[in-house]
C-alpha cells in the first residue's frame, strides 16, 4: 500500500459514522495509566466435562473427560479446540503418551485450514520411537511443528508425564518441557516455511488452542492458561480492546496530545500483514495521536519511548462497518504491533 494512503487510512477525521451512531474524536486514555493487576493461571479443562471445548475436524466421541485426564481415546478426533480465541499468554499442561505416541497443541489458529499450519502446533511425541527414526528435527517434541527445532533431551519416557510450558507474547514463542527451555523464536524472523504453507511471520496473532488426536491414545491434566493481554474501554461506545506490552521501554510516556515517531505493523485476523512502516524505506509515522483511529487514541498513551506494543482494535474503534478498501474488508478486527521510537 502507498505510504499516503496508509496515513490517511489511519488518520481518524474529526467525525465519523461508527455503527450507526456519530462519533466525535475518541475519549483520550491517561498519560501514565496505572499498571492493571497481575493475573492468575485458570483451567482451561473444568474435571468434569467437555464445556468450552469443541471439535475441529473429528469426531467427539473419541475424547474422554475423566476426572483429572481429557484423553483422546480413539481414532479420528481431529482437534479438539477451545470455544474461544487467545492471543498472548501462558499455557501449561501435563501430557503422556504410550510408545510411539503422538499429538500435538495448537496455538493461534482460525477457524479454516489445518491447525499445524493455518496457526501452529507445538509438537507431542515418544521422540525415541522407532516410527519416528528419520523425521526432520522440527518434528520433534517442543518444535514449531515442521518450522523450528527444539533441543532435545529433556522428554521422559512413554507413559510418564511430561510437563509444558509455552509463552505466546507478541511474536516470541517459548516452550519449556520439563524446567527445561527447549524452543524460543521470534516468529517475525521466519519468511519462509517448508512446502506450500505460509511463513510463521505470516500466521495469526490470534486464534484457538488446541489438542490433537494422532491415531494413539493421549492423556492431558492441569490445563491452565494465563491471559497476557490487558483491556481498556472507550468510555463513550464502551467497546474494549485489548493490548500486550512485548517490551516496556524506558524514555518519555507518550501523552494525549503528543506526536510520537511510531513504527508499525498491521494484520488481519488471519495474519495477512496490510501494511508496515519497515517496509520500502522504512519511514516511521509522527502525528499526533488524535490525527489516528481510536484503538490508538485508546491504546499508545502511557507507552515509552523504546516501548512495544501489541494491540488488538475490534472494527469499532478501527475502521467501522465499512473497512478500508481494498486493504481491510469490513467490520475487520486489526491486530497491530506498535514501537514508540521517540516522543515529542
Amino acid at each position: 500500500m502507498h505510504s499516503y494512503r496508509l496515513v490517511v487510512g489511519l488518520m481518524a477525521v474529526a467525525g465519523f459514522a461508527l455503527g450507526g451512531v456519530f462519533i466525535t474524536g475518541c475519549a483520550q486514555a491517561e498519560d501514565n495509566p496505572p499498571k492493571p493487576p497481575k493475573k492468575s493461571f485458570v483451567p482451561l479443562y473444568n474435571g468434569k466435562d467437555l464445556s468450552g471445548w469443541e471439535v475441529l475436524d473429528g469426531n467427539i466421541e473419541a475424547w474422554k473427560a475423566d476426572g483429572e485426564l481429557l484423553s483422546c481415546v480413539g481414532e479420528g478426533g481431529g482437534w479438539l479446540r477451545t470455544e474461544e480465541m487467545y492471543s498472548d499468554y501462558v499455557l501449561k499442561l501435563e501430557f503422556r503418551v504410550p510408545p510411539n505416541g503422538n499429538s500435538g497443541v495448537g496455538l493461534r489458529f482460525p477457524d479454516e485450514g489445518n491447525p499445524a499450519f493455518a496457526g501452529m502446533e507445538i509438537q507431542i511425541l515418544d521422540d525415541d520411537g522407532d516410527e519416528y527414526t528419520e523425521l526432520k528435527d522440527s518434528q520433534y517434541s517442543g518444535s514449531i511443528y515442521s518450522e523450528v527445532a527444539a533441543k532435545r533431551g529433556a522428554l521422559k519416557p512413554p507413559g510418564e508425564f511430561n510437563s509444558y510450558e509455552i509463552t505466546c507474547k507478541g511474536p516470541f514463542i517459548k516452550v519449556v518441557l520439563n524446567g527445561k527451555t527447549i524452543t524460543e523464536a521470534n516468529i517475525d524472523e521466519y519468511d519462509k516455511a517448508s512446502g506450500d504453507y505460509k511463513p510463521l511471520r505470516d500466521r495469526p496473532r490470534i486464534g484457538y488452542i488446541g489438542l490433537q488426536s494422532h491415531g494413539s491414545r493421549v492423556d492431558f491434566r492441569n490445563i491452565d492458561i494465563k491471559d497476557l493481554t490487558n483491556s481498556i474501554t472507550d468510555p463513550d461506545t464502551k467497546v474494549e480492546m485489548a493490548y500486550v506490552d512485548i517490551v516496556e521501554g524506558e524514555g518519555d510516556a507518550v501523552g494525549e496530545g503528543d506526536a510520537p515517531t511510531i513504527h508499525c505493523t498491521g494484520r488481519l485476523l488471519n495474519g495477512e500483514k496490510f501494511y508496515s512502516s519497515h517496509d520500502g524505506a522504512g519511514q516511521p509515522l509522527a502525528l499526533p495521536l488524535t490525527g489516528y483511529i481510536p484503538g490508538w487514541q485508546l491504546g499508545i498513551p502511557g507507552m515509552k519511548a523504546g516501548g512495544r506494543r501489541k494491540l488488538i482494535i475490534p472494527y469499532q474503534l478501527a475502521y467501522g462497518l465499512r473497512g478500508f478498501p481494498p486493504s481491510i474488508p469490513p467490520k475487520a478486527m486489526l491486530v497491530f504491533d506498535v514501537e514508540v521510537v521517540k516522543v515529542k
